[in-house]
């Protein structure tokens, strides 16, 4: 709702806008602000030539994908061979993480295609430092942990040796002008807003069980797809990991002598990836970590937080395996090539398992329950000159095609409820409450018992609410 409402608005009114806003608002709109302005911005480009916004998300999807796999292939063949470009390629295509943040209008996947081009200049054009700044400043334009690129750019810089350090440094800040300006730039217009949508609270918070327990199974799921979860599971995943650093270290062993001696040789263009992919990957991470330590304990380490990550392993373990292949013999190269094999099999058909559902039945706001929803059918049909409350604006939004405002949360309620009832009442509103919990907000039956409502309509998934 955000990233194409924002596209919508930019087109329109040319301000960045999100169809919601806080109860106690004096719009029913809000600035952008939880979120960067490049992907809405990226959005904006097909709406401008009169295309849906939900179809202009999935062009640039498509876009996405199509550079990413263009840059995965250069960077892989150019270093070692096309087939082995063409492995790389077909490895990132068949993992799930990877096909599930294409599924929705999310800013991941032109996030993922920003991220191996940034990798790729870094390896193959570390002198381009324009291009290097602009690049980064892109990735964090389109999501905040794209902080890792800027970061992972100034430190492939100033780990150059080919030049004395004050050079370096001289050159790490030619590449860091541009990702800062526009970031502080962006940090102040979101200060100045009136009425910010969804601004973080900072703190430091704990409970970091759940989180490491996700960001296991999200690693199982993606090494070991398939499998029924269980002991076998994780022993078989910590096995598979074990083996897959051994490679990577074995590479980087091997290839770190030659990579300043002869920079044309395999061996040395091998070193400069890894190299490039570790330090991005471990700026991804720390800036991930650092958002769920300070930012907010609900930010998970699933599929979509992970794939970029995944991405960028992914691209290291082929370029080893194809690295070492002249130096296996003929039993290592079928050994590797049945696991392989196996492996892809099996996350072809989890993939191909999440796009059946999705073309079938739909994902996030466009399943068919949503869709057949007899609550989001009665606003349609009777909610014309009421304001609208709910606890999922982006329901109304997308099947209602009005702005519902974001219900009290939980602590608000506590304090502000004499004035969201007056509020309720003055503006001659309607509560769309659905069944499905938001963690956002207060659920709509607590507010409605606070404040004695009565249902005006009331069906399976959800229940209308007034005065």
């Amino acid at each position: 709702m955000a990233y194409t409402g924002a596209a919508t608005s930019l087109v329109r009114n040319h301000t960045l806008r999100v169809p919601t806003g806080e109860w106690s608002g004096p719009d029913s709109t809000s600035a952008l602000s939880y979120w960067p302005p490049g992907y809405p911005a990226a959005i904006a480009i097909p709406v401008a030539a009169g295309i849906s916004p939900i179809q202009g998300g999935r062009y640039v999807n498509i876009a996405a994908a199509a550079i990413t796999a263009a840059t995965l292939f250069f960077l892989i063949a150019a270093a070692l061979s096309p087939p082995a470009g063409i492995v790389g390629v077909l490895v990132v295509c068949a993992t799930p993480a990877v096909l599930d943040v294409h599924l929705s209008i999310l800013s991941e996947p032109l996030f993922i295609a920003l991220l191996m081009l940034t990798v790729a200049t870094m390896v193959y054009a570390r002198d381009q430092l324009l291009l290097l700044g602009a690049l980064a400043t892109a990735a964090v334009m389109v999501r905040y942990a794209g902080a890792c690129a800027p970061a992972a750019v100034v430190i492939w810089t100033l780990l150059d040796s080919r030049y004395a350090p004050s050079r370096r440094l001289r050159r790490a800040l030619v590449t860091a002008i541009p990702p800062t300006l526009a970031i502080v730039a962006w940090i102040a217009r979101t200060a100045l807003a009136q009425d910010r949508h969804g601004t973080p609270k900072l703190a430091v918070y704990g409970h970091w069980t759940p989180t490491i327990q996700q960001a296991r199974d999200t690693f199982t799921e993606w090494l070991i797809p398939l499998a029924p979860d269980g002991t076998p599971r994780q022993v078989a995943t910590a096995i598979v990991a074990l083996i897959l650093t051994i490679l990577l270290l074995a590479t980087v062993r091997d290839t770190a002598n030659s990579s300043h001696r002869h920079q044309s040789t395999p061996a040395a263009r091998v070193a400069t990836i890894l190299g490039a992919s570790f330090v991005m990957a471990c700026w991804y991470l720390a800036v991930v970590c650092a958002s769920r330590l300070f930012v907010g304990a609900t930010i998970p380490l699933d599929w979509r937080i992970l794939s970029p990550l995944i991405v960028l392993l992914e691209l290291m373990i082929v370029v080893s395996l194809a690295y070492w292949w002249r130096a296996y013999h003929r039993p290592m190269h079928i050994l590797v090539t049945v696991l392989a094999l196996a492996w892809g099999i099996a996350a072809a058909v989890a993939s191909s398992n999440d796009a059946l559902e999705v073309v079938t039945d739909g994902s996030d706001f466009g399943t068919t329950a949503w869709h057949d929803s007899p609550t989001l059918a009665w606003v349609r049909a009777h909610g014309t000159g009421h304001t609208l409350y709910s606890n999922w604006p982006p329901a109304v939004y997308f099947h209602a095609h009005r702005i519902a405002r974001e219900l009290p949360d939980s602590d608000e309620i506590r304090h502000d409820l004499p004035d969201f009832a007056d509020a309720l009442r003055s503006s001659n509103g309607l509560i769309v409450g659905f069944k499905e919990p938001s963690p956002d907000v207060i659920a709509p039956d607590s507010i409605a018992k606070l404040l004695h409502l009565r249902p005006l309509a009331t069906f399976p998934d959800g229940t209308i609410w007034t005065p």
